[in-house]
């Protein structure tokens, strides 16, 4: 945790985001990153680039996709980054989620986030590009109740097909099932990983009771969502951002070890031992990005919110620990 505040301090990141496969068994409207082919790094690959990692002082990674879950070996995945003190969240569509692996995952101190967009069949279905809400929603009854060391989680992307009521039934099941739920915006930049689609664009009114009923509730529920939820309002406004958490408090590590500053910025590529260096050249262009084409992904913005907040944070801490032990601790 010295290390940790140390990054901070100096503006280093402290999150790898690694998309551990770019293989995915759906076919999301909102969705780039998808292949039919990747060149995910074995095990041995895997280690030295986690033990750079820890040396480098990343605390947390996300492991992600594609879909994480498509790797057989994804619990020896997840070993490692436990194994170099780097505590892992594995997010995920929840197809491939048995009840053997979900014990496997509720053993170790490693945080779990569900992905599901609605409670409606056919616009699941057409968000996702599968008919596999019955078949998550079953997967989630058999793991309810589970003990675990982590914080597990349903996740939704607000579109604008998005309603009200599906998001608190939505809300609802996860609570039913003693997972936290959490929101986030449809996001387009660039294309590379986010795909634009009309129908999923919106405007502040589209979503403003969402995001409202959200806030409020997390206000007294979730007090770290509370302040993520006040900038995404922000950024949907349009309303000016302060610098995101790309190559300052998070980076993208690829199925191949690359490591780019975030997801969008793929364009890049930086080396960990000369970090410092080859942040310069491409340090304007982030700024430029910022400026010209905001985006708020959470994985390149929570950080730098929750920094910011840090004075705020503290003097809620009661309340915090409280809704972190009663959801289990992120951190």
């Amino acid at each position: 945790m010295i290390r940790t505040l140390i990054n901070l301090s100096l503006k280093r990141p402290i999150l790898a985001i690694y998309d551990v496969t770019k293989l995915c068994n759906q076919r999301c409207l909102m969705c780039n990153i998808w292949k039919t082919t990747s060149n995910d790094m074995d095990l041995n690959q895997l280690e030295d680039e986690v033990k750079k990692l820890k040396r480098f002082g990343i605390r947390y990674v996300f492991i992600q996709g594609g879909e994480p879950l498509m790797r057989r070996d994804i619990l020896d995945v997840t070993d490692l980054f436990i194994k170099h003190r780097i505590k892992p969240t594995i997010i995920t569509n929840g197809i491939l989620l048995t009840e053997l692996l979900a014990r496997e995952i509720a053993k170790r101190r490693c945080n779990l986030a569900i992905s599901i967009d609605s409670m409606d069949r056919d616009l699941f279905a057409k968000l996702r590009g599968a008919d596999k809400l019955p078949h998550v929603l079953e997967n989630i009854e058999k793991i309810s109740g589970m003990k675990r060391k982590g914080n597990w989680s349903i996740t939704t992307t607000i579109t604008g097909l998005s309603s009200l009521d599906d998001i608190k039934k939505l809300e609802a099941f996860a609570a039913d099932h003693g997972l936290m739920f959490a929101i986030r915006p449809y996001i387009f930049v660039k294309g590379v990983a986010g795909k634009k689609n009309e129908e999923l664009m919106y405007h502040w009114d589209d979503v403003a009771e969402i995001f409202g009923y959200m806030s409020k509730k997390a206000k007294q529920n979730n007090f770290l969502a509370y302040l993520i939820y006040k900038e995404h309002i922000r950024y949907i406004k349009g309303e000016g951002m302060h610098m995101c958490d790309a190559a300052r408090y998070s980076f993208l590590m690829t199925e191949t070890g690359v490591k780019s500053p975030c997801i969008e910025f793929t364009n890049y590529t930086f080396n960990l031992d000369t970090f410092r260096e080859d942040r310069k050249t491409f340090c304007q262009k982030l700024e430029e990005c910022n400026r010209s084409t905001p985006c708020f992904y959470n994985d390149a913005r929570e950080i730098g919110v929750l920094w910011r907040n840090k004075w705020v944070i503290l003097l809620n801490a009661p309340k915090i620990i409280a809704q972190l032990i009663r959801y289990g601790n992120f951190f």
